[in-house]
């Protein structure tokens, strides 16, 4: 068995010698686990009660490359959670919107269709249709004589005062006081 850790009932032969990490750069080479003399102080160490991970099983090793894993794993939790629940959010929030203005677009339409229903209708009868004929197509009937009559003719709009309207006023004046003379 190893270390007390039994994960099975069939009994795993021992290493004869201990196994030894290859040295880095800068470093003396250690031993395996087992030949260590500190392992039961490491394991009191830690915050949760396990044992700490060899140096030569860690993923990384120095401790800036540990945080840049740790804020990439954040990162990724952070996309996960987003894309899980802010964005579905986001866009619920969204259909409800439209929802209203289509609600709004529907009651428009469906009030324009009831008027228009309404001419229909009217129309479809003898008076509707002579009224049509007049007014689309100015047909007269028997009897009846057409005049047509023009808008009345509005004067000319009163400009501001100021800078430049006031020699526009001037101008107009001049010629509207001036008698028309004939060209030869």
């Amino acid at each position: 068995m190893s270390n007390g850790h039994k994960t099975s009932g069939v009994p795993r032969p021992r290493a004869s010698a201990p196994r030894v990490r290859p040295a880095r750069p800068g470093q003396r080479p250690l031993a395996d686990d087992r030949s260590r003399p500190d392992r039961t102080d490491r394991a009191d160490q830690t915050k949760l009660g396990t044992r700490p991970i060899d140096d030569d099983h860690q993923l990384v090793t120095r401790r800036p490359h540990r945080w840049f894993l740790a804020i990439a794993g954040l990162g990724i939790v952070v996309a996960i959670v987003a894309a899980l629940f802010v964005l579905p959010v986001q866009a619920w929030l969204r259909q409800e919107d439209e929802i209203v203005d289509k609600q709004q677009e529907l009651s428009v339409l469906t009030e324009a269709n009831r008027k228009l229903g309404t001419e229909v209708d009217h129309l479809g009868t003898p008076e509707g249709a002579k009224e049509a004929a007049r007014d689309e197509l100015g047909v007269v009937g028997p009897g009846e004589e057409r005049i047509s009559v023009l808008p009345t003719q509005t004067g000319p709009l009163p400009l501001p005062t100021g800078w430049p309207y006031d020699t526009f006023n001037q101008i107009v004046a001049v010629r509207q006081s001036a008698p028309a003379t004939a060209a030869p």
